[in-house]
């Protein structure tokens, strides 16, 4: 009798320890999917902080129409040939890298995206230049901590964002319909919509 009760507090133990054993490895399971839920939720959170916070703040808008190919004087083209956009970044946003920027332009009847090309510059003078699908940059502010030489844009810093409109198609016309928007890779998309005034009187076009 005595050495069945002893078998059966033997056989007792040994689940006991399984037991014990289960729910260790449970815990440390539990433990390990609080940690992935936990590090997932701080991800998922900082990605919806960087959408909301990032993006750009449009200063003024103007178009330049070439000069007649005989000469630096007017008269000038009827359209407006390109586009330059003054911008910053919105207050709190953090850096934004040019190379990633896509800027949807349309004009009613045509509609394209441009990316970044540092060859792409454009001083105000005549005949610039500039290809299809592609905008370039012209530093108007740099402030530290980092250079705009790096394409990077921080708080504080004030860039042109300029384009060919002609190369690109757009028909830009007296009273024509024009829409901007600017798409950085992570944040808010800001877009604007515009109507070249009817009649344009100089070379620089404020549509902005």
């Amino acid at each position: 009798m005595k050495r069945e009760q002893g078998e059966i507090g033997i056989g007792s133990l040994i689940i006991f320890i399984a037991m014990i054993i289960v729910s260790a490895v449970t815990a440390v399971v539990l433990i390990q999917i609080s940690y992935h839920l936990q590090q997932q939720a701080e991800n998922t959170g900082n990605i919806a902080i960087k959408d909301v916070s990032t993006g750009f703040k449009i200063i003024s808008i103007g178009g330049y129409r070439y000069n007649d190919e005989w000469g630096t004087t007017p008269p000038y083209h009827e359209q407006i040939d390109w586009i330059d956009i003054k911008v910053s970044l919105i207050p709190g946003s953090p850096a934004v890298d040019l190379r990633d920027v896509i800027i949807e332009v349309s004009d009613g009847q045509n509609s394209l995206d441009l990316v970044f090309n540092s060859s792409v510059s454009f001083n105000g003078g005549a005949n610039p230049q500039g290809g299809k699908g592609v905008f370039g940059m012209r530093v108007i502010r740099d402030l530290a901590p980092q250079t705009l030489n790096q394409y990077v844009i921080t708080t504080g810093d004030i860039v042109a964002l300029s384009f060919n409109a002609t190369a690109n198609g757009l028909d830009l016309l007296p009273q024509t319909y024009l829409s901007i928007k600017l798409i950085p890779k992570n944040g808010v998309a800001t877009f604007q919509q515009i109507t070249t005034p009817s009649v344009y009187v100089s070379r620089y076009v404020e549509l902005m």
